[in-house]
C-alpha cells in the first residue's frame, strides 16, 4: 500500500485511520467516541479521571483534518493548560508516529495545519481569540473540560453552526449544557459514559496502559473518600452525583473554586488543625484574602514538631494571625507556642465544640466558621488548591438544621477527618470578619 492509500484507508472510518494511519490501538469506549464523532453531529463523553478522553479527542482531531478538505477544528476549553499540556500534547504524539503520511505543519503552538484552509487550532476561553472566526463547510469543535466551561463560551462555540460539536468531560457539575446533554437534551447528542471499569487496566488486572486509571487507583480514591462521596462517584465510577441540598459546599462550588485564579490582599491569616499520631493528618493551611493554599501537613508529628513549624513559619512569612486547634493534644500545641512569643503574630486559639458567637444561627463554633467557608465558596470569592482531599471533604459534608440552629454532620459519621477542610475553615476564625447565614 502506498503512502497515498495508507492515509486514505481511513478517510471514513476514524478507528481504521487510528489503527492503519496512526499505528495506535483505541480500547472499547475510545472506539465509541471516534465512531460517534464521525456519525454524529453532537456527541457528548462524561468519564472519570484518567479514562483517555482526551487521547480520543486528539485522534478525532487529526482524522478530521486529515481526511477532508476544506477542514477546520477549533478545539477550546477553560484553561490554557487543558489544551496546550493535556489535548495538544495528544495531538503531537499521535502526529509524530505518522507526520510522514499526514503531511502538514506541526506548530510549536497549539495549530497544525495542511493549508490555510483545512488546520486545526487550540485555545483556551480565556484566550483574546474571537469564536466568531471560524466557520468551515466542515467544522469540528471540540471543547474539552466542558464541566467547567462557561455557559457563554459553550453558546459561542454552537453559534459557529459546526459540523461536528465535541464535549468531553468529567461527571462534577449538576447544572449547565454539559450536564443537560446527559440529562434533560440526551436526545439531542450521542453519549458516551466511562467508568472506570471499562479502562483496560482494570478490566484486565493490570497496567495495560501506563498513566491510566488503574485498580490501585481505584483502591486509594476508595480508602481517602469512601464509596458514597461525591469525589468516587464522579471521579471513579464516571457518574454524575446526586444534587444534594444538604451538602455544605456543592462539589460543583468547590471545583470551580480550584480552578480559580484571583489576587491575595489583606491580612495573612494562617490555620492548623492538629493531629497527633493514627490515620488524621495535622494541615496548616495559609489564606490572604480570598486565596487559599496548604502550606503544611504531615501525620504522625508530636506537638513540639508543630509548634515549631508554626513558630518558623508565623516567623520567616509575617503572618497576621494563626489559628490553631485547641482541643485535645492542640492544646499542647497552644500552650508551647505561647511560651515560644511569636512576635506581631496575634495567637487565635479555637475550640470547635464551644459556642459559636451567633448561638441563636449556629450550633458550635465549628458551624460557625464551615457556613463562613461556605458564603465564600457561594459567592465566588475563593481560590484554593486543586487537592483531591480539600475538594472532596467540603463537598461531602452534610449540615442539618434543627432547632433554628444549623448543625454540621458529626465527624464520626464521615468517611474520614475532614482535616485539610477544617483548616481552610479554621482561617475564617479570625475574628476579623464578619458572617452570613444562607440556609
Amino acid at each position: 500500500m502506498s503512502e497515498d492509500d495508507e492515509t486514505r484507508a481511513g478517510a471514513s472510518d476514524p478507528e481504521r485511520f487510528v489503527r492503519e494511519v496512526l499505528g495506535e490501538s483505541p480500547y472499547g469506549k475510545q472506539v465509541e467516541i471516534l465512531n460517534a464523532v464521525a456519525r454524529s453531529r453532537r456527541v457528548s463523553v462524561v468519564g472519570c479521571h484518567g479514562s483517555g478522553k482526551d487521547w480520543a479527542a486528539a485522534r478525532a482531531v487529526l482524522w478530521w483534518v486529515c481526511s477532508m478538505s476544506p477542514a477546520k477544528v477549533i478545539v477550546t476549553g477553560p484553561t490554557t493548560r487543558q489544551i496546550d499540556d493535556i489535548v495538544w500534547r495528544e495531538i503531537r504524539t499521535a502526529y509524530s508516529r505518522a507526520a510522514d503520511l499526514l503531511g502538514g505543519r506541526m506548530f510549536r503552538t497549539s495549530r497544525y495545519e495542511i493549508d490555510e484552509e483545512t488546520f486545526a487550532l487550540g485555545f483556551a476561553t480565556n484566550s483574546p481569540y474571537n469564536l466568531q472566526g471560524f466557520h468551515s463547510p466542515n467544522l469540528l469543535a471540540v471543547i474539552t473540560e466542558a464541566h467547567a466551561a462557561r455557559e457563554m463560551d459553550i453558546d459561542a462555540v454552537r453559534r459557529l453552526n459546526p459540523s461536528r460539536l465535541l464535549m468531553t468531560g468529567n461527571p462534577f457539575v449538576v447544572a449547565g449544557s454539559f450536564y443537560d446533554s446527559h440529562h434533560s437534551k440526551r436526545d439531542l447528542y450521542v453519549t458516551v459514559q466511562i467508568g472506570a471499569d471499562d479502562t483496560p487496566n482494570v478490566a484486565e488486572g493490570r497496567v495495560v496502559v501506563p498513566g491510566m486509571v488503574s485498580q490501585e487507583d481505584i483502591d486509594d480514591r476508595k480508602q481517602d473518600w469512601g464509596e458514597e462521596d461525591p469525589m468516587y462517584i464522579g471521579g471513579v465510577l464516571g457518574r454524575f452525583p446526586d444534587s444534594l441540598d444538604e451538602i455544605v459546599v456543592p462539589l460543583p462550588l468547590a471545583m470551580k473554586a480550584a480552578q480559580r485564579s484571583l489576587r491575595a490582599e489583606g491580612d495573612v491569616v494562617v490555620a492548623c488543625d492538629v493531629a497527633r499520631f493514627g490515620r488524621d493528618r495535622t494541615v496548616v493551611v495559609r489564606r490572604q484574602g480570598p486565596v487559599a493554599r496548604i502550606v503544611w501537613r504531615t501525620r504522625g508529628s508530636d506537638t513540639m514538631q508543630i509548634a515549631g513549624f508554626l513558630k518558623s513559619y508565623c516567623d520567616s512569612e509575617r503572618v497576621d494571625t494563626l489559628v490553631v486547634d485547641d482541643a485535645g493534644v492542640g492544646g499542647g500545641v497552644v500552650d508551647r507556642l505561647r511560651q515560644m512569643r511569636l512576635g506581631r503574630t496575634r495567637l487565635v486559639p479555637f475550640l470547635g465544640g464551644g459556642r459559636a458567637v451567633k448561638q441563636d444561627r449556629f450550633a458550635n463554633r465549628t458551624t460557625e466558621v464551615w457556613w463562613a467557608m461556605r458564603d465564600r465558596y457561594l459567592e465566588g470569592y475563593l481560590d484554593t488548591d486543586d487537592d483531591a482531599a480539600l475538594i472532596g471533604q467540603v463537598s461531602s459534608r452534610r449540615y442539618d438544621v434543627g432547632d433554628s440552629r444549623v448543625a454540621l454532620e458529626k465527624k464520626t459519621k464521615m468517611h474520614r477527618s475532614p482535616d485539610e477542610a477544617d483548616a481552610l475553615a479554621m482561617t475564617f476564625a479570625a475574628g476579623r470578619e464578619g458572617v452570613r447565614v444562607w440556609v
